[in-house]
């Protein structure tokens, strides 16, 4: 906090709040006198009533860990927050009320530090969670921390002695003495070591979110003794990659390639083999998505407490159910349409196909879907001529949409080509963005009467303003935002979805576009000088095109 300490400003706060003041903290901070007690995050909460509650992390990350353990701290009339270090850009915290809460009557913000007075009493738990959402940019849309996500885990150092628990732990770390049999369960925890079982990352702070394809400075040499946190993840954000020193946190390397900064010689770092990928800004964005891919698989909480729900063999919060929506609208390219579907793999999907003006071979149809392929079921629906030819969702596509099981709908061109990981990118981008709406641009696009590839420089994994444009062709949204029918009645004057959520007040979020290529037909597009390149020559995370429609084999965009 620029010109002044952190211990000047939780004074200043603590100088204006109602008294007594419980503050919920772990750091080693000198605290006023008079009535303000300390308590632990996470600890019993003093006995008494406290008018003021405020919670004071280290850093946003130590916020959304700290508020996930501060849910017993009471009520109050007054909830803040104050944290240590807010970034290289501070801002201040926001916070969306609950229409169950008391009018809100005052608040007071600055850089990273908010304290916010209720017309009446409420609890503070729920208040301070919600500001650890907000500081995530999770204001909508899913929740990066779901909580227990399916799987309950008590803290390292833990026991479970109590057989009548209402809410018993699935998993027990280090625990004390071996857990007692829950008789909710009829089963005992799955009792693991500290080291089979580390604090997950939060992804919605170690993020992809503003990854630059260009760099300034060269691979980056980070000394043993760095420790992870947004401030760092910031400052690398200009360099081609890191190298971490022998004997570094393994949380360093894991937390940076979740954030897509190419890391070196390190676990589950960039390959020997790939290294030199990192001179080309495409070969080094491409390196950046498949190690942020594994990272976040593996690494964030969603991904930590599956693996334990495995562990512990229980059914853990997955991920939403996909419809992919596939628009056709030349009979030519129905089979190369199906097998864009049919190569995503990671995910089970459902296949809501909308031809335009004629009606598919049901037969082919599920022949060309009765592979391998993780499709579950399809849905043919036939539009009439007579609607607008767009690749739009409006009129009878947006009828087809509605008649959709999956929980999200994904939304793509069925002329277009797609990469076999386009539904995981997707739903990773919605889970750590929190967005209403995820898109994927169409930086990459073919003629196939030039016989040319190019691609357009767009900027990505990023949150799109009102200004932002014509909507990106192939986006994910909850299922339920198309039942609103957005525009009016079916027909004419429907508005895209994706311009509805942003008038609506939505937020929409752009991650990479390479695993997508825009056929194009007629007259190229205005493109910048030495942009085009001869026959098809996707990103390499296109993968092997697949056989049907008349696709041609690439070897790289350069």
């Amino acid at each position: 906090m620029p010109d002044r300490s952190v211990v000047d400003v939780l004074h200043e706060v603590l100088a204006a709040a109602r008294r007594p003041a419980l503050v919920v903290t772990d750091l080693d901070l000198a605290l006023p006198g008079g009535d303000v007690t300390r308590m632990a995050p996470g600890a019993v909460k003093p006995e008494g009533q406290f008018r003021t509650v405020l919670l004071v992390a280290a850093d946003v990350a130590d916020l959304r860990r700290q508020a996930r353990r501060a849910q017993g701290v009471g009520w109050a009339r007054e909830v803040g927050v104050v944290v240590v270090d807010p970034g290289p850009r501070p801002t201040a915290p926001t916070l969306r009320t609950h229409p169950a809460w008391p009018p809100l009557t005052s608040v007071e913000t600055g850089p990273g530090h908010a304290r916010f007075e209720f017309d009446r009493r409420l609890a503070a738990g729920p208040v301070l969670a919600a500001l650890a959402r907000a500081a995530g940019g999770a204001l909508e849309g899913p929740r990066a921390d779901d909580g227990h996500l399916g799987v309950r885990v008590l803290p390292p150092g833990t026991s479970y002695v109590d057989p009548a628990a209402k809410h018993p732990p699935d998993v027990v770390v280090d625990p004390p003495e071996a857990p007692v049999v829950a008789e909710a369960t009829g089963r005992r925890p799955v009792v693991l070591r500290a080291a089979e079982a580390p604090e997950p990352l939060d992804e919605a702070v170690y993020r992809p979110t503003g990854f630059r394809g260009r760099w300034t400075r060269p691979v980056v040499d980070l000394p043993a003794t760095v420790r992870l946190d947004p401030g760092l993840v910031a400052a690398l954000r200009d360099a081609q990659g890191v190298r971490p020193a022998a004997g570094h946190d393994p949380r360093l390397a894991a937390g940076l390639a979740m954030c897509g900064i190419p890391v070196l010689d390190a676990p589950d770092g960039v390959p020997e083999d790939q290294v030199v990928a990192l001179d080309d800004p495409l070969g080094r964005e491409e390196v950046s998505v498949r190690l942020r891919r594994a990272a976040l698989a593996r690494h964030s909480a969603a991904g930590r407490r599956a693996a334990l729900a495995g562990r512990a063999g229980v059914r853990g919060a997955g991920e939403p159910s996909v419809s992919v929506l596939a628009v056709v609208r030349r009979p030519e390219l129905l089979a190369h349409a199906l097998a864009q579907v049919a190569r995503q793999r990671g995910h089970e999907v459902e296949l809501v196909l909308v031809t335009h003006g004629f009606t598919p071979d049901a037969g082919r149809v599920r022949d060309a879907l009765g592979g391998p392929g993780g499709v579950l079921a399809h849905t043919v629906v036939t539009a009439t001529t007579d609607t607008p030819s767009g690749s739009g969702v409006a009129g009878p596509v947006l009828d087809a949409a509605t008649g959709a099981s999956g929980d999200v709908v994904l939304v793509l061109d069925g002329h277009d080509w797609y990469g076999p990981d386009v539904v995981t990118d997707l739903l990773l981008a919605r889970r750590y963005s929190s967005a209403t709406v995820v898109t994927m641009p169409a930086e990459l696009g073919h003629s196939t009467s030039d016989d040319v590839t190019w691609r357009r420089p767009t900027a990505t994994e990023t949150y799109l303003g009102a200004d932002a444009g014509a909507p990106d062709p192939t986006y994910l949204l909850d299922r339920r935002l198309l039942r609103r029918r957005p525009g009016g009645p079916r027909g004419a004057g429907a508005v895209d979805p994706v311009e509805a959520v942003r008038r609506d007040g939505g937020t929409v979020y752009r991650t990479h576009g390479l695993g997508h290529v825009r056929r194009h037909d007629g007259a190229l597009p205005a493109l910048a000088a030495g942009s085009l390149r001869p026959g098809f020559r996707p990103s390499s995370l296109l993968g092997a095109p697949p056989a049907p429609g008349g696709q041609r084999p690439g070897d790289g965009l350069p």
